[in-house]
């Protein structure tokens, strides 16, 4: 008896089983695309709609981090870059000291390194290693640590061509620093550097301080170009024959600085 009741008991499950799934798939059929929509939209709501949202979750946290990867990328090269700038204001304050002249506020003193020679005899023009990477301009000035050695002429990516004051082509208004007569330097092959345009009225004298003037804005004033060597007048001429001795000796030189304007 038992063993019949537990046979009927299983048999009536599986009967409500089967009518239940026969009545919902009657119910489909009878109802047509409204409960078709319904069950598709439950579908999405239940199965799909969470996995989707996972997905879109997932995506986000991934592109966040690569921003955030971005972020701190940029902050260490901008942390690099203000050190960098401190560093070179410090170097500035030191190589100013060193030059013993103060260049206008709104100049830094860039160092380079000679890495080219050219010129017969006196080198007139150098190669440095230095370009427009560094901010480096055609007809910024050029220094050592004695005086004003020349400008530059030619500007390429990482290099820079540098005019001497021995050449021709690089001339500099100047003047007498005692009497604040004015004139032309210049560079002649046979005759050296010379103080050119003084008028035979002006006051100048065998050891007197030659520095730039300013005019031409090109060459800040107050370098120091050299002393005056000899004067001369030659029989009628209007202007002085005057040599000036350079200070910068440029069969020896080492290092130059370029200033570069700057905030």
């Amino acid at each position: 008896m038992e063993w019949r009741s537990s046979w009927f008991s299983g048999e009536r499950r599986i009967l409500l089983h089967t009518v239940l799934v026969l009545v919902i798939s009657f119910v489909f059929l009878i109802a047509g695309r409204p409960v078709s929509g319904l069950v598709g939209n439950l579908t999405t709501t239940v199965f799909y709609y969470p996995f989707h949202k996972l997905k879109s979750t997932l995506s986000t946290v991934s592109h966040t981090a690569e921003e955030n990867a971005i972020l701190r990328a940029n902050l260490v090269e901008t942390s690099s870059r203000l050190q960098f700038y401190f560093e070179t204001l410090e170097e500035n304050r030191r190589l100013r000291s060193l030059l013993g002249f103060i260049p206008p506020s709104e100049f830094l003193i860039v160092p380079t390194e000679i890495i080219g020679v050219h010129g017969s005899g006196m080198p007139s023009t150098v190669l440095i290693n230095m370009g427009e990477r560094d901010s480096i301009r055609v007809n910024q000035t050029v220094v050592n640590r004695n005086g004003l050695a020349g400008r530059v002429a030619q500007v390429m990516p990482d290099y820079s061509v540098v005019y001497l004051l021995t050449e021709p082509r690089c001339r500099v208004a100047a003047r007498v620093k005692r009497s604040r007569e004015q004139g032309i330097i210049r560079y002649n092959m046979n005759l050296g550097m010379i103080l050119d345009n003084l008028p035979r009225l002006e006051d100048v004298v065998v050891g007197d301080t030659i520095i730039t003037s300013g005019l031409g804005g090109i060459f800040p004033e107050g370098l120091i170009i050299g002393e005056v060597k000899s004067v001369d007048l030659p029989e009628r001429e209007f202007f002085y024959s005057i040599s000036i001795s350079p200070a910068v000796n440029f069969n020896g030189l080492d290092e130059l600085y370029v200033l570069v304007k700057g905030e």
